[in-house]
């Protein structure tokens, strides 16, 4: 099984000098570039024929002639204009075409250095979330491993920053690849054996190459591949449910169980049941709030749950934070629980040196 280039390679440091290449995508952005470049007190070089700007630089510079240009252009030109940072004076060549981006993401990448810091240091850290059967509210069937990172001085970065710098500045495959690394392997030193792994359908594009790396570590160290599931989340991202169902039966064919997450918050995500036909379900958060008392979440939650059973789906409920919410699913027979009303996320499996 061939390695996942994209996945598995960080960009490469800004060098202390190089060459900036620039691709507008029509002369009047063309223009506002050259104009800003020049305001800036660089040289700029514009070759007509191919329609190629380049300014030359060194690392102190750099990042103010990209905020100038950010200041200056549209969002849309930021994201239309194509880009490349080369080390040298030496023109593009063939090999170079896989690093082209865009003016929005190196401007991204330059203010999230701390994210490929991060990477590259490997500070991503783990807590884990207890999911319980409705037989057994005591012990833990499963933990959700859960994402966080820690900054150069030691401080938690919340996984909405992490994410939302990644998907601005072109890293979310390195990310979510390095997340279900560091989420594997923290739930074995933690002595976690039954876990659910949150991934982004849209950070793979082959599953064979991209998740070779994710199924060797949970190898290495000794997971039954029966008690991992490959949780989906970011649903309204999807726009391509055949890309997805090749990741799951991928993830099915190597003996792993797959969830679908936020089920109900949306048609797309019951459209994607008799498509996808996922082992688990997660009901929407959103949906368990305060479910005791609107007969509209009700209605919606009880037939949910009928409508799993009788296709052979088991349902999780999460975001129980009351005791109401709990009765009433446990009344209608949900299969799982996750809340802080049961456990909140501790980077210890529950019960050990946690207070959850």
């Amino acid at each position: 099984m061939p390695d996942c280039k994209k996945c598995d390679t960080m960009p490469l440091p800004l060098p202390r000098h190089g060459r900036l290449y620039i691709w507008p995508p029509v002369a009047h952005t063309g223009g506002k570039i050259i104009a800003e470049i020049r305001k800036s007190g660089h040289d700029v070089i514009n070759n007509v024929t191919v329609s190629t700007l380049y300014t030359d630089f060194d690392i102190a510079t750099l990042p103010h002639v990209m905020q100038a240009l950010n200041n200056v252009l549209l969002p849309e030109e930021m994201a239309d204009t194509k880009a490349l940072i080369m080390d040298s004076t030496t023109e593009p060549g063939v090999d170079d075409i896989a690093r082209v981006t865009s003016l929005y993401a190196i401007h991204a990448r330059i203010g999230a250095s701390w994210l490929v810091d991060v990477l590259s240091e490997s500070r991503l850290r783990s807590v884990f979330q207890p999911i319980f059967a409705a037989s057994n509210l005591k012990t833990p069937f499963s933990h959700e491993c859960l994402i966080r990172a820690v900054d150069s001085q030691g401080n938690i970065i919340a996984p909405d920053r992490l994410f939302g710098a990644a998907s601005s500045a072109e890293l979310v495959f390195q990310l979510d690849r390095a997340a279900r690394a560091a989420n594997v392997r923290n739930a074995h030193a933690a002595g976690i054996d039954n876990i659910f792994i949150n991934f982004t359908p849209s950070s793979i594009y082959d599953p064979n190459s991209c998740l070779r790396s994710t199924l060797q570590i949970i190898d290495d160290c000794g997971f039954d591949r029966s008690k991992v599931v490959f949780e989906v989340i970011e649903t309204e991202k999807i726009h391509s449910t055949d890309h997805l169902r090749a990741i799951l039966k991928s993830y099915r064919d190597s003996g792993f169980r797959v969830a679908l997450d936020d089920v109900g918050s949306g048609y797309s995500t019951l459209n994607m049941l008799s498509q996808l036909q996922p082992d688990i379900i997660k009901i929407d958060r959103e949906l368990i709030d305060y479910v005791d008392q609107d007969i509209y979440k009700q209605a919606i939650v009880s037939k949910l749950i009928d409508l799993a059973k009788q296709i052979g789906i088991e349902v999780v409920a999460e975001g129980v934070e009351r005791q109401a919410e709990l009765d009433f699913l446990l009344h209608h027979k949900v299969d799982y629980i996750q809340g802080f009303l049961l456990g909140r996320p501790a980077p210890t499996r529950f019960g050990a040196n946690n207070n959850a």
